[in-house]
């Protein structure tokens, strides 16, 4: 692995190394490098290990792994170039040597550095060294004063020649200056320094421009030297002759000949004496004879101030005379003798912009004298390196040509100057060693011309006494270490015993032998090396200096091109920091080879960040033909800047594309971000979720705007649409933060960063600035800096494209120009420091109209639309995890290329699995309380989150996926045969139909169908068994009753075209029987003629003595036949078998089997006979299809539509429509039907028709059943078929067609014979229907079911005939009443047995005709009530009517359970008055038609006999009637709540309030809706505004006086006060509000209050529900003072997404204001019932006792333990242990505040009980965070076990007022500890 040139020698060991070690050898001269060999094998170099690896790079070959840090360091071995770059620890190398080794190190900054580590060795090689060399001083520790650049090359350096020369880098120690923003910038100085002192920030005058701070710092460090660089304090005379006094060594100059060389001033002048040609400038006249001044300098080595004076133009009116003497024609330079780099410098061409120019200059170099040169022209900026030392030697380098600048500030640097003849140049360098050898001048210079090509002619432009930042392209062209050999100069080494020096003139190294540089050449220069600047400016603007963090900067080095960056990765420029942070390096054996090696390496380069940088431009810059053709000069880039002929270009559809994608990209991982965060402080909204799949993104460029919308069809697929137009987009983003976009068929790379000016993009390494529409009015920063001063007086006129303002940025003043012309008003005064976007100044603009229009895009993208192939598994993965995309087609291309079903079947399971893991967690629950579990349980992943929630957010479109794979599944038979179920699948189905939520109706429909249909045998099985069946019975007027051919009904058109005539026959027969068994069948035949099985038969309707004979033909078409070739036979068979009508009404009905494919031509030819079907009376056309394995199509062609095909009847049996009386509902009822589960079944949704639109028509499900069963009278039959209904109802209402409002009504038709009197029938239904309304009235409730309807047939007799008689059993709440019981005899239609009149029993017989109305006021109120999520105000009489039954019976069953006798249920247990409201304003009992009231308040006074009053209790009930505007409070509703709550006070009973509301009225003027008119100011553009409304003269006059107050204008009467004529609608509703707050605080302490919430209670309702403090809650009833919406738009953006996160029970019950939550207003009334039973009857009784099963004498099985436990176990059992009080009588409340302490109510030995108990265990109160504040957070507090907290605190005391109140006994267990006596809690109120 060693060099060639290494030996072995022993050497001590140590324990990190072997005991031998190889030193370097060098022509005999002693080691300097020394490689020591691990024990681990690795090979280590002694020194610091950056420096290390720079040095093993000279032994490294072209193997060696490129590095892509940011610090580079060439080698100057042999003129080879390497680079380091050190990262993390790790360093890798590169070398230029072609050996094939390849050598890899791992170096640690805290691993030893060498053996000889120790500071006397490293002196003594430096000491051996400057004497060897002849020197006199060695320096071992320098001051770096300086910063960026220049630091950074500086350190690396010396510290490379440190370890070249004398083998240890540690030789020479630095330390360097940091101001705070160079520490923040993340330096890389500073990291490479040994030790860095923080000096004052801000600008360099601060720091590295401060003589004082760099001389303080020198001292107190004990540095031999300080290095200054360039810029700052490099060319003050001050600074060296301060630091010579101080006996610390300047590396540079003197201050004598700084001061005379170093001033621009003072070169020109000495250059005019050593008589080096000069171009005119104010120092061109003055001397002798008027010519050029000369100068002899003074003893001090300075030129005399006299004649310095006389070439200085002191002000501005001596710049103006000397610009006159010097002549405009080539144009002036105006320059501070002071300034470089570019700074102090100005080109004017007219004496108007010398003054601001001269102030410009005076600004950007302060103090600096001021000097005018003239432009010359078509010049070459050519400069030679100079070398002097203190022996008097000056070495002249070659040189640098610097032609390409901008500004006067340099762009390309390169060498050598090739331009210039050889000859030529070498007189320039010849002038350059005489004049500074002339001087004395010591350290390293720059001796800059301008040269004229054309003429050959060079002319003197100033002398650099400092190193420039391009010293590396000498370097590269000469072998030399520049601030090496500065540091040898320093040291009082000559020229010609510097080794590399001496390489550079071919002599020996290490010789000692004179140069005569004045007359001897160095050796030829065979390669040309260029330089590119990189900087932090804008070439788009200029080249403004930009500032801000880089996050990136990625540079691969090469052979021929290496670099320097003065930041690292996540580093920065500031705004007092130099421009430029890099430099890049490119060589070649020719100016073409280097020019393209450099173009390569800028390509290639990456920084990423907030500053923009010049790179695309550069290589623009380089590829131009006048570069390649060197036909350049100084004027060239500023003419291309300012004709703008080089620049980067991009498509704009591409670049518009590319901004849309980033800045959708972007917004979506910061909306992610966001979301994150919430989650982490507890917020549970997930509202802005959707905005991470769907958002709009608008791009304005080039004065277009492009309006995207933008939605992710995965996780790495966009769609971006923009005029209806699509575009798919896949985007990833790489592992450097960038995005690859692949997109119209490429593949592009962007990056971007958004500036508060706009997006700066980075498009396949191009930079584009879109910048932000902004107001033209407003005059922005573009730059980071501060300003210095404005042009124009504020209020002065400004004009488009004149300066206004002057900004100081990057140490440069720059004017910033108007866009518009107008007057300025100025925003800051002069000193404020910007950043960008700041507003400096506004415009009052001069012509508005003038202003550019931004135009929105309306065409389509010049972007091809190439389509993105993406796998149809990724696509349906993609859907579930809530991503937007095609749900059937993804489900079709999935399932599409299946062969099997056992595959298929897998795949759909685990779609269904995942949809179903899903939605699973969110079923039944608040979206909240999801949400806060899932946080809970992923909390170190919460990305899980929201993917959960982004899925359920699409459920709408994940329904449709599922929908679409069920649909596949359902078709697997026809595909793959009958296959077997999976268990998996069928399980996943099953818990599929187990989703409860409305949301998931369709996929449980569709689940439950599948499931059905694999439990069905298969159709050939089913065939079969029919088919033994007809064949085994020949009685077939018993078998078509028979309950056993019910599922087989369909089946046998399969048999009609069986082989065997007499199972055809029989199937045929049986067929006609069954679905005409409503009707008496009188005779019937069946007879095959030419192949046609045919049917005949008549019949009349049973239940009607008068009924009509009507006759029948079926007749069954052999396949192969059709039914226009048949039919005409049909009809002839027709005539034969019907004879002639006697009536004319249409009484015989066709019946056709056949197969046809389109049954619009089964209509047209039914049609074609019409008038053949009218002289035969058909009434309606019957065809059946069959279906293969299936059961057949119905259709249906009644006379009534023409024989045109009924869509209503479709896949109907024949007699249905008939039977289940589908005609009385088409009259008043748009029908669509729904899915059933059973096949006697039909459902239909019905909308009420209307003559006009409708808002929420009213909807009602009809479910119509016939049934074959004979115990339908029985109780348990009854409940069955009541049961399978309401099943049937679940069914239905889980389609998403039933909106959550709809009605139901079950109407079911019995068949079967019943031997009972009408009477008794009639009897015996209202014994069931109570019972079955008290058993399933959760059910009936639930499914809104408000109409029962039964039709038997009873077997009687009339006027001595056996005969069928129909009787209607009807339980309506139609008229109000809840489920009122009726019945009816019937008399039907003689034809088709539809009931036509109703009529009651008994003597008073009333008949009416009723088809099915519409909604009536009361189902319309009901409706309304639904609609809120309530029931109607009148309906929680029924009930309660129903929970006190049912607490009557789950009493007398405890009580039977236990053996214990008791009382039987009275027989009336429930009856109520309604309180009403006289025209005296007293109340008074008594009763109203329901509905008919006005108010929206209402109030009963109920007796109720329960268990504990079996004699009867009164309460007074006092409910919202939110179908009266609402429910809102207005001054009648509060003077009525206000008299029924007192009526209670005055009778002492309790008082219960159903809230459901919306707070106080506030009513509108109805009557002025129509007459308002509009005054706009400008008719002609409304969104000028208006002046004032206003009513016409006639409108005026109409209206009743006091209704408006106005004022006279001409079009009428504006409007001033609107005050209205009705009481009630205005803030007079708010004092009714206050009165009744008040009652109820006093009903409070006076009766028993309690109060339950159900649909919604708001402002004053919510109110009166808290002040009667005991609280029930819905589920779904908020307590709210103001609406979520409302709220949103007053914070500005959506934070709630419903009223429960503002009052629902996940915020009430935790906060102690609900004491019980309950799933529905059945429960609610039941455990209003529960609280009420613990009450006494008034305030005047004792708590009446209940009997109890409960023993009094039983034992008390729990026992408290000494750990922790759950007092609720104690209180009322658990764990198969009795507790303290009666079995099952505890009843907590409260629960869910307050944890520590337990409250509840219980009875003890029947005696109702206050219970107060202490938690034992820990227990965590939540506070949730505030979704309304983004800072806010969750809270989550331990509370330990028996300690009272605040919340517990008030909970007890609460309690113990409450049961007070209710005069209830306490039983206090209390076990506490004490008081929690912390800080928080004693600030919560402990105390």
């Amino acid at each position: 692995l060693l060099p060639p040139s290494c030996s072995c020698i022993p050497e001590r060991e140590a324990n990190f190394f072997l005991p031998t070690v190889c030193a370097s050898h060098r022509n005999g001269k002693p080691p300097r490098r020394k490689y020591y060999i691990t024990k681990n094998g690795k090979l280590m170099i002694r020194g610091r290990f950056t420096l290390a690896a720079a040095a093993l790079a000279l032994s490294c070959g072209a193997g060696c792994d490129a590095f892509a840090g940011t610090a580079f360091v060439p080698s100057f071995q042999r003129g080879g170039f390497g680079g380091v770059t050190v990262g993390n620890g790790v360093t890798s190398v590169t070398s230029r040597y072609p050996q094939s080794s390849s050598i890899s190190m791992v170096a640690s900054a805290d691993a030893p550095t060498a053996v000889d580590t120790e500071k006397a060795t490293r002196d003594a090689l430096l000491d051996d060294y400057v004497k060897a060399r002849g020197g006199s001083r060695p320096i071992r520790k320098i001051l770096i004063a300086n910063n960026g650049m220049a630091a950074t090359k500086s350190i690396l350096s010396m510290r490379q020649w440190a370890y070249m020369e004398l083998g240890d880098e540690k030789c020479v120690q630095f330390v360097a200056m940091a101001t705070a923003e160079d520490i923040r910038a993340n330096a890389e100085f500073i990291r490479l320094a040994d030790s860095f002192v923080e000096v004052p920030a801000g600008k360099n005058s601060n720091n590295y421009a401060n003589v004082d701070v760099i001389t303080r710092i020198a001292t107190e460090n004990n540095v031999d030297a300080v290095w200054p660089g360039w810029g700052h304090a490099s060319e003050n005379p001050n600074l060296p002759n301060t630091l010579n006094k101080l006996g610390i060594k300047f590396i540079g100059p003197t201050g004598p000949v700084m001061s005379v060389l170093g001033d621009k001033i003072a070169a020109n002048i000495l250059a005019q004496t050593a008589k080096v040609p000069s171009i005119p400038w104010s120092g061109s006249w003055g001397g002798p004879d008027d010519g050029p001044l000369e100068a002899k300098l003074t003893d001090e080595g300075t030129i005399p101030d006299e004649t310095f004076e006389r070439a200085t133009c002191r002000n501005v009116e001596e710049a103006v005379a000397a610009a006159k003497r010097i002549g405009y024609e080539n144009g002036i330079m105006i320059k501070a003798s002071e300034g470089g780099g570019g700074k102090g410098i100005r080109f004017v061409e007219k004496e108007e912009d010398l003054a601001d120019a001269y102030i410009q200059v005076s600004n950007e170099v302060i103090g600096s004298p001021i000097f005018l040169m003239q432009l010359c022209k078509n010049a070459r900026h050519l400069e030679v390196q100079i070398v002097g030392d203190e022996h008097g030697n000056a070495v002249a380098l070659n040189g640098r040509d610097c032609s390409t600048q901008r500004r006067f500030q340099k762009i390309f640097e390169e060498g050598p100057p090739i331009i210039a003849p050889k000859d030529t140049f070498k007189e320039m360098e010849r002038a350059a060693q005489r004049l500074t050898q002339e001087i004395g001048y010591v350290g390293a210079g720059t001796v800059e011309y301008l040269f004229n090509a054309d003429t050959g002619k060079f002319f003197f432009l100033e002398l650099n006494p400092r190193l420039q930042v391009e010293h590396p392209v000498t370097e590269g062209i000469t072998g030399l270490n520049l601030p090496a050999t500065q540091l040898q100069v320093a040291m009082g080494i000559p020229l010609n015993m510097i080794p590399e020096v001496r390489s550079f003139y071919d002599k020996d190294p290490y010789g000692n032998s004179e140069i005569k540089f004045l007359e001897e050449d160095y050796k030829n220069i065979a390669n040309h090396v260029i330089a590119a600047r990189i900087t932090a400016e804008n070439p788009d603007e200029g080249f403004k200096p930009t500032s801000g963090s880089i996050e990136r900067i990625k540079f691969q080095s090469t052979v021929n091109v290496w670099g320097y960056f003065s930041v690292g990765a996540n580093g920065g420029i500031h705004e007092f920091a130099d421009s430029q942070f890099g430099h890049l390096f490119a060589r070649g054996p020719t100016r073409e080879s280097a020019r393209k090696s450099l173009v390569q390496a800028l390509k290639q380069i990456e920084v990423r960040g907030e500053i923009r940088t010049t790179v695309e431009y550069l290589v623009q810059l380089l590829e131009t033909d006048d570069f390649k053709q060197n036909t350049i000069d100084t004027a060239w880039l500023d003419g291309l800047l300012k004709d703008k002929s080089v620049y980067v270009a991009k498509p704009p559809h591409l670049v518009v594309m590319s901004a849309a994608i980033f800045r959708a990209f972007q917004q979506i991982n910061s909306n992610t971000a966001g979301i994150i965060e919430s989650f982490k402080k507890g917020q549970v909204g997930t509202g802005s979720i959707k905005s991470l799949n769907s958002l709009d993104i608008e791009i304005a460029y080039l004065d277009t705007k492009y309006n995207f919308d933008v939605v992710r069809v995965s996780p790495e697929i966009f769609r971006m649409t923009i005029n209806g137009v699509g575009y798919d987009v896949e985007v990833i983003e790489s592992a450097s933060g960038g995005l690859i976009a692949k997109f119209g068929g490429e593949t592009h790379r962007i990056f971007g960063m958004e500036e508060p000016l706009g997006l700066r993009l980075v498009l396949d390494s191009v930079t584009i600035l879109m910048p932000t529409i902004f107001d033209p009015s407003e005059l922005r920063t573009d730059v980071t800096g501060k300003v210095v001063r404005y042009l124009q007086e504020n209020g002065a006129e400004v004009l488009n494209g004149q300066p206004y303002v002057e900004v100081e940025a990057m140490k440069m003043i720059m004017p910033v120009k108007a866009s518009e012309s107008g007057t300025i008003t100025h925003a800051l005064s002069p000193g404020s420091v910007i950043s960008q976007g700041d507003l400096l100044a506004s415009l009052t603009l001069k012509d508005p109209s003038k202003v550019k229009k931004i135009v929105t895009f309306t065409d389509k993208l010049d972007i091809v639309d190439a389509v993105l192939e993406v796998e149809a598994k990724k696509s349906v993965d993609s859907i579930l995890a809530g991503y937007v995309g095609d749900a059937d087609g993804g489900a079709a291309a999935l399932l599409g290329p299946v062969t099997d079903g056992e595959s298929g079947a897998a795949l759909i399971a685990e779609v269904l699995e995942e949809y179903f893991r899903i939605e699973s967690q969110f079923d039944g629950k608040l979206k909240d309380d999801v949400v806060r579990d899932l946080i809970k349980a992923n909390k170190d992943s919460l990305q899980t989150v929201i993917d959960v929630n982004m899925a359920h957010e699409t459920l709408a479109l994940r329904n449709k996926l599922v929908l679409a794979m069920l649909r596949q599944l359902e078709a697997f038979p026809d595909r793959f045969g009958v296959i077997e179920m999976p268990s998996s699948l069928l399980d996943t189905l099953k818990q599929l139909t187990k989703l409860e939520g409305k949301a998931y109706g369709a996929v449980a429909l569709a689940a439950g169908s599948i499931i059905r249909q694999s439990k069905v045998p298969s159709f050939s099985s089913r065939l079969e068994d029919l088919k033994a069946l007809i064949t085994g019975d020949s009685n077939r007027d018993a078998l078509s009753k028979s309950m056993r051919i019910t599922s087989g009904v369909d089946l046998l058109s399969a048999l009609f075209y069986d082989a065997d005539s007499s199972v055809r026959t029989a199937a045929v027969e049986l067929y006609i029987r069954r679905i005409y068994r409503a009707h008496t069948i009188l005779d019937i035949s069946v007879a095959e003629n030419d192949g046609r099985l045919t049917c005949s038969w008549s019949s009349k309707v049973s239940d009607n003595l008068e009924g009509v004979v009507c006759n029948g033909l079926m007749s069954v078409i052999p396949d192969g036949r059709t039914l226009d070739g048949e039919l005409p036979s049909i009809i002839a068979e027709m005539k034969s078998s019907f004879g002639e009508a006697t009536i004319d009404e249409k009484i015989n009905t066709l019946h056709i089997a056949t197969n046809v494919k389109e049954i619009t031509d089964v209509e047209e030819t039914l049609r074609a006979n019409k008038g053949a079907f009218d002289d035969l009376k058909i009434r309606s056309a019957n065809v059946l299809v069959p279906v293969p394995q299936r059961d057949p199509t119905y259709y249906t062609f009644p006379e009534c539509k023409n024989y045109s095909e009924d869509p209503l009847r479709r896949n109907m049996r024949p007699t249905w429509f008939n039977i289940l009386e589908i005609n009385r509902l088409v009259e008043n009822y748009s029908l669509d039907r729904l899915n059933s589960l059973g096949k006697n079944v039909q459902i239909y949704l019905g909308v009420e028709k209307s003559t006009r639109p409708v808002r929420n028509p009213s909807q009602v499900v009809f479910v119509r059943a016939l049934s074959h069963s004979d115990d339908l009278a029985t109780g348990l039959g009854a409940s069955r078929s009541l049961s399978y209904g309401l099943d049937e109802l679940e069914n239905a209402f889980s389609d998403p067609r039933v909106s959550m409002t709809s009605s139901s009504r079950i109407f079911l038709h019995s068949l079967s014979e019943i031997d009972m009197a009408p009477e008794e029938m009639g009897k015996n239904f209202e014994g069931v229907m109570e019972l079955l309304k008290t058993r399933l009235a959760p059910r009936l409730l639930k499914l809104r079911v408000d109409e029962i309807e039964v039709k038997m047939r009873v077997k009687t007799v009339i006027d001595g005939k056996n005969v069928l008689q129909g009787v209607r059993l009807i339980a309506s709440s139609m008229r109000g009443e809840w489920l009122k019981l009726q019945a009816f005899l019937e008399v039907p239609d003689p034809v088709s047995g539809e009931g036509r009149q109703f009529c009651t029993m008994g003597e008073n017989i009333v008949c009416t005709v009723d088809p099915y109305g519409i909604s009536n006021s009361v189902q319309i109120k009901r409706a309304i009530a639904r609609r809120v999520g309530s029931s109607y105000a009148y309906d929680f009489l029924g009930l309660l009517e129903v929970g006190i039954i049912n607490e009557w019976a789950s009493h007398i069953k405890d009580l039977s359970a236990a053996e214990v006798s008791g009382p039987n249920m009275p027989t009336i247990v429930f009856s109520s008055q309604e309180l009403l409201l006289g025209d005296d304003g007293e109340l008074s009992l008594g009763f109203r038609e329901i509905g008919t009231n006005k108010v929206g308040m209402l109030a009963w006074e109920v007796t109720m006999k329960t268990p504990e009053y079996p004699e009867g209790r009164e309460v007074v009930f006092i409910a919202n009637d939110v179908t009266v505007q609402s429910g809102s409070f207005g001054v009648e509703e509060d003077e009525f709540f206000y008299k029924a709550s007192e009526y209670a006070r005055k009778k002492k009973i309790p008082r219960v309030y159903i809230s459901c509301n919306a707070g106080a009225r506030i009513g509108l003027v109805d009557e002025l809706k129509s007459k308002f008119n509009i005054k706009f100011t400008d008719p002609e553009n409304p969104s000028k505004g208006l002046d004032y409304l206003y009513l016409t003269k006639e409108d005026y006059d109409e209206l009743p006086d006091g209704t408006v107050n106005a004022h006279e204008v001409k079009e009428g009467w504006a409007i001033d006060d609107i005050i209205g004529t009705k009481h009630g609608i205005g803030v007079e509703n708010l004092q009714g509000s206050g009165k009744i707050a008040g009652e109820t605080s006093r009903a409070y302490d006076e009766i028993f209050t309690l109060s339950y919430a159900t649909g919604r209670s708001v402002g004053i309702g919510a109110y009166l529900v808290r002040l009667g403090q005991r609280v029930i809650q819905m589920k779904t009833g908020p307590l709210i003072l103001t609406g979520f919406s409302a709220l949103n738009k007053l914070l500005g953006r959506d934070v709630y997404t419903s009223q429960d996160q503002l009052g629902g029970p996940q915020i009430m019950f935790p906060n102690g204001v609900s004491h019980e939550i309950v799933e529905d207003d059945q429960a609610g009334v039941a455990s209003i019932l529960k609280w009420l039973s613990f009450v006494p009857k008034d305030m005047n009784s004792q708590p009446s006792t209940r009997q109890a099963s409960d023993p009094i004498s039983r034992q008390v099985e729990f026992r408290p333990t000494k750990t922790p436990y759950d007092p609720r176990f104690m209180l009322g059992g658990g764990d198969d242990k009795l507790g303290f009080f009666d079995k099952d009588s505890w009843k907590e409340y409260l629960a869910g505040w307050g944890k520590s302490v337990v409250i509840g109510r219980a009875r003890l030995g029947g005696i109702p009980m206050g219970v107060v108990a202490v938690e034992t265990r820990l227990v965590e109160q939540v506070v949730p965070a505030d979704p309304a504040d983004v800072n806010s957070r969750e809270a989550i507090l331990p509370q330990a076990g028996q300690v009272l907290f605040p919340d517990s605190s008030y909970k007890t005391a609460q309690a113990l007022r409450d049961f007070n109140n209710e005069g209830l006994p306490v039983m206090l267990f209390a076990n506490w500890r004490g008081f929690s006596g912390g800080s928080r809690d004693m600030a919560g109120g402990n105390f």
